[in-house]
């Protein structure tokens, strides 16, 4: 495979955590640029590594850059990834991936298998395949494939779970397992983004969007996030992938916390994945269809016509 250039996003608030995170992380992502958004108003502590390259980046380095449209990058919130991958896109970077701090490595070659399910895999368009590997014996000889531009790698131990499942399942853990999955066209995957990457062409589709207590919802910014991108993905022919590579995932949120999180986002994560199923998306490239996607998304609420004017805004930064 030709040598792609790679950034790895963070974002987060933990020094203790984040210092872990370099430890455990540093031989796989020695050839890699570390892209790190503190999400404090400004660097609260300091990171040193002999052997990963990185940039510190905090909500001072958004509003100097962004200056009146910085307010589209929320804070208090994961979310706030989302002016990493602006930066990552911004500085050229071919495979743009990000991750939590509390997610550490639990497959070899981590890089390497996002990759190849991005840039070497080919995925047969209405045949599902059990080997990507290879076309395996009953495939059509003139069947068409295409790619993948989003690959969400799965993890082990504690499981993304909203707060519900969460509280009814207290002490569940899950195994890695070596299995990966092409989400169907017509079909929606949730899409977390504890440990997902992308292809550079897929950016400016892939808003982490408006949340945190500023907006009196969260944890919802990378789930509508990625139906709107299954979406447009769906419309332009191309895949969203997942399954290996596979990170540890060790700390679980508190659910009471998470319930009053999402609790207000419940109603609208219900019905919204059936308006976007059911919209004629226009366009031939991800900027041109996300503009088609925004144009269109229901005015629920006030919520819902300010972050329309934000996709909007965040569009316009891909230039």
């Amino acid at each position: 495979m030709a040598k792609l250039k790679t950034a790895v996003v963070v974002p987060t608030i933990r020094e203790e955590c984040l210092k872990t995170w370099f430890e455990q992380w540093a031989e796989e992502l020695k050839n890699v640029h570390v892209i790190i958004i503190e999400d404090n108003p400004r660097p609260s502590f300091k990171i040193e590594s002999n052997k990963i390259q990185f940039d510190h980046y905090s909500w001072k380095d958004i509003d100097k850059e962004l200056r009146d449209k910085s307010w589209i990058i929320p804070r208090k919130t994961d979310c706030v990834r989302s002016f990493g991958l602006f930066k990552a896109w911004q500085q050229g970077y071919d495979m743009i991936v990000t991750l939590d701090d509390d997610c550490y490595p639990d497959d070899k070659n981590f890089i390497e298998t996002h990759k190849k399910c991005l840039f070497e895999r080919k995925y047969a368009k209405d045949w599902f395949q059990h080997s990507q590997s290879i076309t395996v014996r009953g495939v059509p000889k003139d069947i068409e494939f295409s790619y993948s531009v989003a690959n969400m790698g799965l993890w082990s131990n504690v499981p993304d779970l909203d707060a519900i499942t969460q509280m009814n399942n207290p002490d569940i853990h899950l195994k890695k397992k070596n299995f990966s999955f092409v989400s169907p066209f017509g079909y929606f995957s949730p899409i977390s983004g504890m440990n997902l990457a992308f292809r550079k062409e897929v950016i400016p589709a892939s808003y982490f969007l408006l949340m945190g207590e500023k907006y009196g919802i969260d944890r919802f910014g990378d789930i509508w996030m990625g139906i709107f991108l299954k979406r447009i993905c769906d419309h332009l022919g191309v895949y969203i992938t997942g399954g290996d590579p596979y990170i540890r995932h060790e700390r679980a949120s508190d659910p009471t916390k998470n319930y009053e999180k999402e609790k207000s986002g419940y109603e609208y994560n219900d019905k919204l994945w059936k308006i976007i199923k059911n919209m004629e998306i226009k366009g031939s490239d991800f900027k041109e269809c996300y503009l088609s996607l925004s144009d269109q998304l229901p005015e629920f609420s006030d919520y819902w016509t300010k972050l329309k004017t934000a996709m909007k805004i965040w569009l316009s930064l891909f230039v």
